[in-house]
């Protein structure tokens, strides 16, 4: 599971019994991913992290799909962005069975530029998921659907991210603008991501009723 916080970000709360990821008794292993801006003096990080558990488990466990950085999908081409660029890379995954979707999570870094993601049934059909015209990398959620979003079996989920990495982009770190990839999977704000995680549960009938976040 992937967990993001931001100053003013409140965590995603979900109905009663939905929720929550399954771990086997020997334990679960926890990353910690911590980003830092510059300060001009010693300080000290009190951060911590809580676990809680529930007293019964949830009758409808989530489950989380990662694609491009780090994920399950290649990204097309490769995410390489050359200075003086501006180019569009794209990465796809399709949907094993059935699924309600619950929160979604867009990820770029300082060059990103727009970012959409939709679904695109067997029958056809798209399914709107997310589109962001103007990315803002300082603006970064995760973002949970009124109602839970049918996605069915086969449903292709396409993503789609347009990086700029020139000069007249006021975000780039770099000037003149250099080479920048994901490649050293580092995470550093200075190198790129181009990601989309999923949070989803089996569907059921009438998934579409419930409302999500009370």
């Amino acid at each position: 599971s992937a967990v993001n916080y931001l100053p003013g970000v409140y965590p995603v709360l979900y109905p009663e019994g939905i929720g929550g990821f399954r771990i086997s008794q020997i334990g679960a292993f926890v990353a910690n991913d911590m980003h830092y801006a510059p300060v001009h003096k010693k300080v000290t990080d009190h951060s911590r992290i809580n676990v809680f558990y529930a007293k019964k488990p949830p009758t409808r466990p989530t489950f989380e799909l990662m694609l491009g950085t780090n994920g399950q999908s290649e990204i097309e081409p490769p995410l390489v962005i050359p200075p003086n660029k501006v180019m569009t890379f794209r990465t796809k995954g399709v949907v094993p069975e059935d699924i309600s979707i619950l929160t979604i999570n867009p990820h770029m870094h300082l060059l990103g530029k727009t970012f959409k993601a939709f679904g695109l049934t067997a029958a056809g059909d798209t399914i709107k998921l997310i589109s962001i015209p103007r990315w803002d990398f300082r603006w970064q959620y995760f973002y949970t659907f009124r109602n839970p979003v049918k996605l069915p079996k086969g449903t292709v989920i396409i993503v789609e991210g347009v990086f700029d990495n020139t000069e007249s982009n006021p975000n780039n770190p770099n000037h003149p603008p250099r080479t920048v990839s994901d490649e050293n999977k580092s995470m550093k704000t200075s190198d790129e991501m181009f990601q989309f995680i999923i949070t989803w549960m089996p569907y059921k009938p009438g998934d579409e009723n419930i409302e999500l976040g009370k």
